[in-house]
């Protein structure tokens, strides 16, 4: 009996005791709550450290990922040989940093006071994590600060952790919060506020602009609430604002900073609707919406807006197929601090389909011109001082040669195929202007340039026609004559009087003019047209100096301008000063077979041309206040015909 008294009271006692421990247990249980994952971690703050670095070098980045983190290791070195500058050396300290998290969408920015090298660009490979989409560097004008931004998947708290030679900051993916299913929405389509929207769960308004290289120029306020972002397509920064509520309020920030920013264009800003986290679109129509918002031209005494043909770039030619144009783009690209320009040769088909025609970065094309036979393109570039002329195989986009350095020289200006494509003429030269000729039937690439005549010849007219090649030159004996010569051999001979000539495409007619005081463009006090075959000579005007002229594809109208700023004024002008007038050229058109001449409209600019389309010629236009930044197009002028 005493045992089992003995026995109950064990138990009891050790009932007792679980019963504690366990009471403890869930005490303690609810006084500790779970650790934080994110302790340690910065989501909002800024983290700042480093010293004076001089000649600071980002040499590299690296990126690693840990347990669901991603670590980036961000290495310095003082100077730089591979970017051909100082001396290499090991630090004593990082420069001079700070780091912060950049919301919706997610992106970590690194900011330094001065970095004078980025050879981290050389070797930089973020495909060691999926979080990191993309990354870019920001420099502004006139300054030594650098930020380096990595665009990010999803949200991220972050640590960083400072050392003698490198910044090591661990990234700890933010699992994003569950909200309910919002109506459908429409990603980057611009809005229409009559009535306000508001957002639903999950989504916002935002900002977007096409104004990254303004920005990092200066011309667009750094303080103005727009922060870098990569688009969609992870290789194009935009700027991009905070997340509003509603439509009216994006709308209303969107134009309080087209009022205060003059560098602002509105036709780069737009409001769009984006989910959370999501990157906005770059739309390519946001380069040239500004180029429906001009007005090209004046008839009738009004300034009016005309559809653009090319909003994107200045007509070149015709394809052979007669199924498209060719017109040179304009891109313009800031790469850390860096601005340059470049321009390519696109093809816009009937359609409106532009792409790139060839990969070639040119500096300035000046003109391009198809060979009879369409298998080859010549293409003339200005560059500084100089000129090329290339040619370019249309099939394979081959550059077959580059006349300058085989023997053109460096001042190439006027060019011309012969009647089959075989022969490419040239006028142009180093030390003195002559007419070369490159013979692609000659078998042997070191035969194929030879001088067709250096006796003296002016930079501009250069025609091919029933075998001989017609050209001008000007002297004080003789005033402008122009001459024609057989480029397989002869001597040239005096065709009649003329300091500037076009022939028509199928070689009916040559319209020329006769030097007076205003020949910028090859124009002059006599303006006329003479019949190729039978020598007749048809006075289009002598009432003012021809600024420029072409014929129309088919060669039934002749087009020609009038610079007005020289103070003349011809049949049906005004007689008044043009030398405040924004539009002060006026295109005239002549028509042959009528034998009279008609105003058509007044232009900004004396650049004109005429495709394959009968009864259409084009103004080549850029914008005044910016010279071709903003408005790069090519209008169709209406009533050609």
């Amino acid at each position: 009996m005493r045992f089992l008294k003995k026995g109950l009271s064990v138990s009891l006692i050790l009932c007792l005791l679980l019963s504690a421990f366990a009471g403890c247990a869930r005490e303690t249980a609810e006084e500790t709550p779970e650790a934080n994952p994110l302790d340690g971690f910065e989501t909002k703050g800024e983290v700042t450290g480093g010293g004076t670095l001089q000649n600071a070098n980002l040499n590299s980045v690296q990126v690693t990922e840990e347990n669901g983190d991603v670590r980036l290791t961000l290495v310095f070195i003082g100077g730089s040989r591979i970017s051909g500058g100082t001396d290499e050396r090991e630090p004593a300290n990082v420069p001079h940093f700070s780091v912060r998290m950049l919301p919706q969408p997610a992106r970590l920015a690194v900011s330094f006071d001065s970095i004078t090298y980025w050879d981290y660009l050389r070797g930089l490979d973020l495909s060691a994590s999926d979080f990191l989409l993309g990354s870019f560097g920001t420099v502004f004008a006139g300054s030594e600060a650098f930020t380096l931004y990595f665009e990010l998947s999803a949200d991220a708290a972050f640590q960083v952790e400072e050392k003698k030679t490198s910044i090591e900051i661990l990234l700890r993916p933010i699992a994003a919060e569950e909200t309910q299913p919002g109506p459908e929405a429409t990603p980057d389509a611009a809005i229409d506020i009559v009535q306000d929207e508001h957002a639903a769960a999950g989504e916002s308004y935002y900002v977007v602009a096409n104004a990254y290289d303004a920005y990092c120029a200066g011309t667009l306020s750094r303080e103005c609430g727009m922060t870098p972002v990569l688009a969609k397509d992870l290789q194009t920064v935009l700027l991009i604002s905070g997340g509003f509520s509603s439509g009216s309020e994006a709308e209303s920030f969107r134009a309080r900073i087209l009022e205060q920013e003059p560098g602002a264009v509105a036709s780069d800003w737009n409001v769009v609707k984006l989910k959370n986290g999501e990157l906005p679109a770059y739309d390519e129509t946001m380069e040239y919406v500004a180029a429906y918002d001009q007005f090209p031209v004046r008839i009738d005494g009004e300034e009016t807006a005309l559809k653009p043909l090319i909003p994107d770039g200045l007509f070149l030619a015709a394809t052979p197929e007669r199924d498209g144009f060719l017109y040179s783009r304009q891109v313009t690209r800031t790469s850390l601090g860096e601005t340059y320009e470049y321009q390519l040769l696109c093809v816009q088909s009937a359609a409106g389909v532009s792409k790139p025609l060839l990969s070639y970065e040119f500096q300035t094309i000046e003109s391009v011109k198809y060979s009879p036979d369409g298998r080859k393109l010549a293409v003339l570039e200005r560059a500084a001082e100089s000129a090329h002329l290339y040619v370019f195989d249309t099939d394979t986009k081959e550059l077959l040669t580059d006349l300058t350095d085989m023997g053109f020289g460096d001042t190439v200006s006027a060019y011309v195929w012969d009647s089959m494509g075989g022969r490419v003429f040239s006028i142009g030269g180093s030390s003195e202007i002559a007419i070369h000729q490159y013979d692609f039937n000659v078998p042997a690439e070191n035969k194929r340039h030879t001088v067709v005549d250096r006796k003296g010849v002016d930079e501009g007219s250069l025609a091919f026609f029933d075998g001989e090649l017609y050209f001008t030159e000007t002297t004080l004996e003789n005033g402008g004559m122009i001459y024609r010569i057989k480029p397989e051999g002869g001597t040239r001979r005096s065709f009649m009087e003329g300091s500037a000539f076009v022939l028509s495409n199928d070689g009916r007619y040559m319209a020329y003019s006769v030097s007076g005081d205003d020949s910028a463009g090859g124009g002059g006090a006599h303006f006329g047209i003479r019949n190729m075959q039978s020598g007749a000579l048809t006075t289009v005007t002598d009432e003012f100096s021809v600024y420029t002229f072409l014929w129309s594809y088919e060669g039934g109208t002749l087009y020609y301008i009038e610079n007005r700023l020289s103070g003349s004024a011809g049949e049906g002008g005004d007689g008044s000063d043009a030398s405040n007038d924004a539009y002060p050229y006026r295109l005239w058109a002549y028509d042959v077979a009528a034998g009279e001449s008609r105003v058509i409209a007044d232009l900004p600019y004396a650049s004109i041309a005429v495709s394959n389309r009968a009864g259409e010629v084009y103004l080549c236009y850029t914008d005044p206040a910016t010279m071709g930044d903003v408005v790069r197009a090519t209008y169709a002028i209406p009533a050609a015909k």
